[in-house]
């Protein structure tokens, strides 16, 4: 995770330093945005979803709300909170194929990103790419029917994510975008245990420890306004 937070800081030393090259500044450098879309959950169980032929069921949806500042046309930063719907899966003791334990819960989540935009000078298409660091809360786990495993109440996660903004100036105070991106929250965000030790240790029996990241890829459109 150390090494993920220096890789932040280093693309955003490197996103200021072509900013002091690009002095010019944005005429309306504050703006607000509102979006939603889908997302899909690939944490450590997805797998068992689709050996069980419910790969669909992964698809939830998400919407947000967030605050920015370009400092310049070709950097900016922005604070951007989201409610998202996720689905998860218990650990299964032998395969996916065995039997699978799906639940959904619901996450609020908060990063701080920092955006380069492509082409400063445009007037009317802006591709912007970031990278933002932040966190989630877990809450809303539906019943898990697993033998021996509980989900928590509420759990929180250290969250990285990167993404890509496709950005259309309607006017000078108004923009449509297109947002992809892709987030990963340490392994507590869906509410399973994080190692094959500590479910071993705790519940009696050898979990499938999976990815360290609980990942989840997002699309969404939204509407920012200029001020």
């Amino acid at each position: 995770m150390k090494k993920i937070v220096c890789i932040f800081a280093i693309f955003l030393m490197a996103a200021a330093g072509l900013s002091a090259q690009d002095n010019e500044k944005v005429e309306k450098p504050w703006n607000l945005a509102l979006k939603g879309g889908g997302l899909v959950s690939i944490n450590e169980n997805a797998y068992s979803y689709r050996e069980n032929g419910a790969f669909q069921k992964l698809f939830g949806y998400q919407a947000g709300l967030a605050v920015g500042y370009d400092f310049t046309k070709l950097f900016g930063i922005r604070l951007d909170a989201l409610y998202g719907k996720n689905a998860g899966a218990g650990n299964t003791r032998e395969t996916s194929g065995d039997k699978y334990y799906p639940y959904t819960f619901s996450s609020v989540s908060a990063f701080l990103d920092a955006i380069v935009n492509v082409n400063p000078n445009g007037t009317l298409f802006y591709p912007k790419f970031y990278a933002g660091l932040g966190g989630a809360c877990s809450f809303g786990f539906s019943e898990l029917n697993h033998p021996s495993q509980k989900l928590p109440a509420v759990a929180g996660a250290f969250g990285v994510r990167i993404g890509f903004i496709a950005e259309f100036r309607v006017s000078p105070v108004f923009s449509i975008y297109a947002d992809l991106s892709s987030e990963g929250f340490t392994d507590k965000f869906d509410g399973m245990k994080p190692s094959k030790e500590e479910i071993k240790e705790t519940e009696g029996y050898p979990g499938y420890p999976g990815f360290p990241l609980d990942v989840r890829g997002l699309a969404s459109l939204g509407l920012c306004f200029h001020f």
